[in-house]
């Protein structure tokens, strides 16, 4: 009788335990912390690391994005731009942003990113000091109120004409940054500067000796720059005075009051006014009454302007006096040119 030897092997019995879920939701996986050390620093790192969590993929559509584990709950909330904008259409080499804190605490700080082709090849920092650079930096990382609060602060040294992409995101403390939350666009002006002037006439009639005559109309001028350091207006004459080819004489320009002069010519600014920015007459052609500045072959600053104005107006008359030796002709003229330039 043959017998044979059958050795029985231990077997060993794995069960799986299915995924939770209900009709709605599934959790694909789960894991379970390793206790101990949440983190470890030094001066210049700090690492939280835990073992069993998932490192599944992240599940995101067009506007949102959902990142499984513990670390990705420890998160600031993601901001997004309140207001980004070129000042009413004015700056042409700056623009205006404020952030949105998304309920952030007060000490959460912020980095903002910008480009000019919506963060393609382009991709630049705002600066601390509101500057663009190629580099972010820890200090580049600043709170709400840093960044100019409600107000919100002013980015410098853009490109005129050209639109600009701006995105935020949020750190508060560590392991929590965030993000980049939504883009916001905005666009810079062209630098520019209008000027026009016109009148009805200049025509001063007969001048009689001792006697303070007006030109029946002002000179009018317009004035509208976005000039970050505004601008001014200026004036200067041709002949220094009304001159008579004729009599071969002057009635020389002069700054003064014309009513205790013997004779002269010259300039007042009698108004100004700006729907927006302040236009403000200049010395000597800021006085009243029969008080003028002179015009002569230097071109003299008149209406002076030091931020941006939106339609600016200002108003010159000119004014004459004769003495009784002035040599008699009906050809005394002068030719006055006004000027405008923008500091930008």
């Amino acid at each position: 009788m043959t017998f044979m030897l059958v050795k029985l092997l231990p077997i060993s019995l794995f069960v799986f335990a299915a995924f939770p879920s209900t009709s709605n939701y599934q959790l694909n996986s789960y894991g379970f912390g390793s206790g101990g050390a949440a983190n470890s620093t030094t001066s210049n790192y700090a690492l939280e690391g835990i073992t069993g969590e998932i490192s599944g993929v992240s599940a995101s559509t067009t506007t949102y994005t959902v990142k499984p584990g513990f670390i990705e709950t420890q998160q600031a909330h993601v901001p997004k731009v309140a207001a980004f904008d070129n000042g009413s259409s004015a700056y042409y080499n700056k623009l205006h942003f404020v952030i949105d804190q998304q309920s952030n605490p007060s000490d959460a700080l912020y980095a903002v990113s910008i480009s000019t082709d919506n963060f393609g090849s382009d991709i630049r920092y705002v600066k601390n000091d509101l500057t663009v650079g190629s580099t972010l930096s820890l200090t580049d990382y600043q709170t709400y109120s840093t960044w100019g609060g409600a107000g919100g602060a002013i980015i410098t040294g853009l490109t005129p004409d050209t639109t600009y992409y701006l995105r935020i995101k949020a750190t508060q403390g560590k392991y929590t940054e965030s993000g980049y939350g939504p883009t916001a666009s905005a666009t810079t002006a062209n630098p520019h500067l209008s000027f026009s002037v016109s009148t009805n006439s200049l025509s001063l009639g007969t001048l009689l000796a001792g006697s303070v005559v007006d030109a029946p109309s002002t000179v009018d001028v317009t004035f509208d720059t976005n000039a970050a350091s505004g601008g001014d207006i200026y004036i200067n004459g041709k002949n220094t005075g009304l001159y008579s080819a004729v009599a071969v004489s002057t009635i020389t320009s002069a700054t003064g009051d014309l009513s205790a002069l013997s004779r002269g010519f010259g300039a007042q600014v009698t108004a100004t006014g700006a729907t927006s920015g302040t236009l403000i007459k200049v010395s000597p052609y800021n006085g009243a009454s029969n008080n003028i500045g002179l015009t002569d072959t230097t071109i003299r600053r008149i209406i002076t302007a030091s931020g941006p104005i939106v339609g600016g107006t200002g108003s010159i008359i000119v004014k004459a006096k004769s003495a009784s030796d002035d040599v008699a002709a009906n050809d005394y003229t002068e030719t006055i040119t006004l000027l405008a330039s923008a500091s930008f």
